[in-house]
């Protein structure tokens, strides 16, 4: 940046030089006219005059107050000159020469590098050139940026090759990904295994050979049932017409109730709460031949067992409020969320747990979470997931850090590698979590194909939010014209020199050439939407946008621990035993089954 400051010129300086010039004129003008007198015919211009004054001027006194009026008039002269100096026309003000219109321009070399750790392991990487330290405590105070990211990429514009694999191989943290194809813990699984990561699956596509989840594991107050329904019925919610809310804080009143009282229930009773229950609450909602319904009997033996707790309360509350057939309609829109519970598969996935979500920020796990591309059916079961990673890791990070825990120094970082994030669902209060991650040493990568998904699912003031609390944005490529324009005023504007020539070629024929500044984008949207395939543009918080190839992949040191196919040997195959008798079947061994023919059956 060059900034300079012009101010209204003070005369008194330039009266000085003006009598200094005219004293000077008046003496040389006196040597001068003690020189010979040349020939007017041979020297016309008194060149030779002033060829004796040339070396003879050293003879004279430099005091001469013997004035001529030719020597005044010289001074004089000398003093005019000054003068107009100082008359000459400038206006006082601020400049900034070459930026008038804009000091954008693209990051060097040296600018982001100043940004990563000496340890290359420790850094992020953005693209091939590009990254930054992970751990602000390593890096200098003016070099600690928050580590959110988001990455702009359409289709096949390698999100998953250049960015989310090339991070994964760091080994500098915790890890969560989300994988719409389920290939990702294949390709990965060994390289983490073999650095001794725990690594968890929650497979949602599927619903097999998968980690399970159950939320109630994790409630550890009656503040968590409202984080609980909250999270189930934003998630499930299917548009942001104001009059839905009517429905929406109905449906929310009726869940506290119905998860309240499984958590007080089975808190009680000592038995192990999980979501499918609530389907079997559901069906018997409903009062049968004018006696009262199974749930309305239950909660008055709950509310016996312990007075005026917050179940109890809610399920009042919902039953002063609704009746008739606003309360059926109520009954089918939550029988609605939770009749996913029936099939078998999903029932078995949520009804125990074995995710340990509470040691994620503190031993090293690789998280794999596989959601479908284009079923959003189950997206409130990975919505509800992560808004438990937050509530628990949250806690855990600040039990550490506010020295509750003596087992451990410090949290270990959690990156959340958030690949098609928009297939996970509305996840609860994304806005201010991601305002707050930084000081729990988690981070989230978001990766989207256009500005439009974020918004479609937030709305546009919390997309805001979100992408003012990405210090780094990585853009790979993308065909919608918001995202393009937001990144091309993102790149700033620009001081460029513009030259104009006017030809007349008429009989009196004439040109003109005219310079002047003006002002452009650094990147146009078109600029920005035809960067070469294998180019990123790398916007990092404070600095100018920087300009490279996309991460190779191959390039990385430890790219030959990665899998490419099932034939590969570093394949990663995996088991996880969804039930007790699933792990006891996979205990026995085939030299141990017995063959028992029908005739030995009739012996019995």
């Amino acid at each position: 940046m060059s900034i300079t400051k012009v101010e209204r010129r003070k005369f008194w300086p330039y009266a000085l030089i003006g009598v200094i010039v005219a004293y000077a004129c008046h003496w040389f003008f006196r040597v001068y006219e003690h020189s010979p007198v040349a020939d007017s015919i041979t020297d016309p211009f008194g060149l030779t005059r002033l060829d004796w004054v040339s070396q003879n001027w050293s003879s004279f006194p430099w005091i001469n107050l013997d004035f001529s009026e030719n020597s005044m008039m010289a001074g004089f002269f000398g003093f005019l000159v000054v003068t107009l100096f100082y008359m000459h026309k400038q206006t006082p003000g601020v400049y900034r020469y070459g930026e008038e219109h804009g000091s954008a321009r693209y990051a060097t070399q040296e600018e982001i590098d100043s940004l990563k750790d000496e340890i290359e392991d420790n850094n992020m990487l953005f693209s091939q050139r590009s990254g930054m330290g992970l751990f602000n405590k390593r890096l200098p105070f003016d070099r600690q940026i928050n580590k959110n990211v988001l990455v702009i990429g359409g289709t096949g514009d390698w999100k998953t090759r250049s960015f989310v694999k090339p991070n994964a191989l760091q080994r500098n943290s915790s890890y969560i990904f989300t994988d719409t194809k389920g290939l990702l813990v294949h390709e990965l699984g060994k390289s983490f295994e073999d650095d001794e990561y725990q690594i968890k699956v929650f497979d949602v596509i599927t619903f097999m050979n998968s980690n399970r989840f159950n939320v109630f594991r994790y409630m550890r107050s009656e503040l968590d049932i409202d984080r609980v329904a909250e999270a189930i019925v934003i998630a499930t919610k299917k548009s942001d017409h104001s009059g839905e809310d009517f429905w929406i804080q109905a449906q929310t009143l009726l869940m506290r109730a119905l998860i309240g009282y499984l958590y007080f229930d089975s808190s009680l009773s000592g038995y192990v709460a999980s979501l499918p229950m609530m389907a079997d609450l559901v069906r018997n909602l409903k009062e049968k031949d004018g006696a009262e319904s199974v749930v309305t009997i239950l909660f008055q033996e709950l509310e016996n067992e312990l007075p005026g707790n917050y179940a109890c309360k809610q399920w009042a509350l919902f039953n002063e409020l609704f009746n008739g057939e606003t309360r059926n309609s109520v009954y089918a829109l939550v029988a609605a969320i939770v009749s996913v519970f029936d099939h078998d598969d999903v029932r078995r996935l949520v009804e125990d747990d074995d995710m340990e979500i509470g040691t994620w920020n503190i031993k090293k796990t690789a998280v794999f979470i596989n959601i479908p591309e284009v079923n959003p059916a189950y997206q409130f079961l990975t919505s509800l997931l992560f808004s438990t990673i937050f509530e628990v890791t949250f806690k855990t990070a600040d039990d550490i850090l506010l020295g509750r825990r003596s087992d451990v120094s410090y949290p270990l970082h959690l990156q959340i590698e958030g690949d098609e994030i928009a297939q996970v669902g509305k996840i609860p209060n994304l806005p201010p979590v991601i305002s707050v991650i930084r000081s729990r040493e988690i981070s989230l990568k978001l990766m989207i194909q256009s500005l439009s998904q974020l918004q479609e699912l937030y709305g546009e003031k919390n997309t805001k939010t979100i992408l003012n609390n990405c210090g780094t944005v990585v853009y790979l490529g993308s065909n919608d014209s918001d995202t393009l324009k937001w990144l091309s005023e993102r790149s700033g504007r620009m001081t460029i020199n513009d030259r104009n020539v006017s030809e007349n070629r008429g009989r009196n024929g004439s040109s003109t050439l005219q310079n002047a500044k003006l002002g452009r984008e650094l990147l146009t949207p078109h600029e920005v939407a035809t960067i070469a395939p294998d180019e990123a543009l790398v916007f990092i918080a404070k600095h100018n946008v920087f300009r490279d190839k996309k991460f190779d992949l191959l390039k990385h040191q430890r790219a030959g621990e990665l899998a490419d196919s099932p034939q590969d040997k570093n394949w990663y195959r995996y088991v996880r035993h969804m039930s007790d008798i699933d792990e006891f079947l996979e205990g026995v061994k085939p030299s141990r089954n017995l063959i028992i023919t029908e005739e030995d059956i009739s012996k019995i």
